[in-house]
């Protein structure tokens, strides 16, 4: 299978079978000659990432669009015509078409052959007056997005965070300081830069967990905005901490770091094989205050009441902040996708702070970027919930570090 063809077929499984980005090309990309690597990845990504864009460029050549094969098809060529430089357009839509022959026969070919030939006799084509619209559709997002971290944030921030979202995001990491300092690794290997937080380094390599350092244990992969997080619980040593939805377990073996190790993190998911990557985690970082278990965090079944000096609620969201980074969610997303998101996050809430020990800490965070899911959200349970009192909260924008979009809200249950 060519570079085109390869692309062609993750995108086809990435856009219409909803199969998460990452995880294929993870586990399909070594079938591809090496050569081909970057070609597919930069066709891939660069497709997610201007889906819009790129469809914005043909949709006007035909009277219906076509089926959707055939629209990945020609967003795919779309946006190796006008957004990737030095490869020539005549092997672009001549691969496309025989693409389109293989998979849809003749009239498929024939059709992605005048729509292409048509793009590109016209050149890019010219974007909305409207501001708003025209942004929409030059960063790719939906309409109703845009509409909405306006209203929720205003125009200039709207502006920043879409702007922001079409970067691409540095490899990330935080450095396990009970087993090193981050001096030690900036002076041992040039691969990595400092980033903006302590325990924070960059990485310029290509696969940061292929290297000694992750397998080792000396780092684990974090965005800087996931990290604040648990320096927002602010874990002691000798506490007892719990964890709700903590799978992959990245923020649970953050927060057993900066403990030293001392005490007893019990975190969970609802889903067994997803419990089993937390004990990976700590297993490869060498922690033994991590207790995982299957928990379903609107009923933490098995736990006593008012026994934990720290609780973490990092809920399931809609995501809107990590966008940059997953591309797929926001090809997919739709507006109501928040509705049955919102009651779930209030669920686990409100029975996550029956586990609080009074004057304890209670910390609810999100990837996400809207006020409905994030201050709405704590809002109602201060309402409801007078024994807790809030000590802080904070949206982290992309733009802000050039990192993940991030909210946190650290409460206080009252002694």
């Amino acid at each position: 299978m060519n570079a085109r063809m390869f692309a062609y077929t993750a995108l086809c499984q990435i856009c219409i079978h909803k199969t998460y980005s990452n995880l294929y090309l993870r586990k399909e990309l070594d079938k591809a000659e090496h050569k081909d690597k970057g070609l597919i990845t930069t066709i891939v990504y660069g497709t997610l990432q201007n889906y819009r864009l790129s469809r914005y460029q043909w949709e006007d050549m035909v009277q219906k669009l076509p089926k959707e094969e055939t629209a990945v098809l020609l967003d795919m060529s779309a946006y190796q015509l006008f957004y990737m430089d030095k490869l020539p357009a005549y092997a672009i839509i001549n691969e496309a078409v025989e693409i389109a022959k293989k998979h849809g026969g003749k009239k498929q070919g024939a059709l992605v052959n005048a729509v292409l030939h048509k793009v590109m006799q016209r050149g890019q084509r010219e974007l909305p007056k409207d501001v708003l619209q025209k942004l929409a559709i030059k960063t790719s997002h939906p309409d109703w997005l845009i509409k909405m971290w306006k209203a929720q944030y205003g125009e200039e921030t709207c502006r920043a965070i879409c702007e922001s979202n079409m970067e691409t995001r540095k490899q990330c990491a935080r450095v396990n300081l009970m087993r090193m300092s981050r001096e030690e690794l900036l002076a041992q290997d040039n691969q990595f830069t400092a980033g903006q937080l302590a325990s924070s380094v960059y990485y310029q390599g290509t696969s940061l967990a292929h290297t000694s350092w992750y397998e080792d244990g000396m780092l684990s992969i974090q965005d800087e905005a996931s990290q604040l997080v648990a320096y927002c619980v602010d874990p002691q040593p000798k506490e007892r901490i719990l964890d709700v939805c903590a799978a992959p377990g990245t923020k649970s073996t953050h927060m057993a770091e900066l403990m030293q190790d001392e005490g007893e993190i019990i975190c969970g998911d609802i889903h067994e094989h997803r419990v089993e990557l937390i004990q990976q985690g700590a297993d490869r970082l060498q922690l033994h205050s991590i207790h995982p278990v299957v928990m379903d965090a609107t009923k933490l079944q098995g736990l006593q009441e008012a026994s934990f000096d720290r609780v973490l609620c990092d809920v399931p969201c809609s995501g809107y902040g990590v966008l940059a980074r997953k591309s797929d969610i926001k090809y997919h997303m739709q507006s109501e996708d928040m509705d049955t998101l919102i009651p779930l996050q209030a669920a686990i809430l409100e029975k996550a702070s029956t586990m609080v020990k009074q004057g304890g800490i209670l910390v609810y965070s999100t990837c996400t970027l809207n006020k409905k899911e994030n201050e709405k959200q704590v809002e109602k349970f201060l309402k409801k919930h007078e024994e807790f009192t809030l000590v802080s909260q904070r949206t982290i924008f992309p733009f802000e570090f050039g990192s993940d979009g991030f909210y946190m809200a650290k409460m206080e249950k009252k002694a």
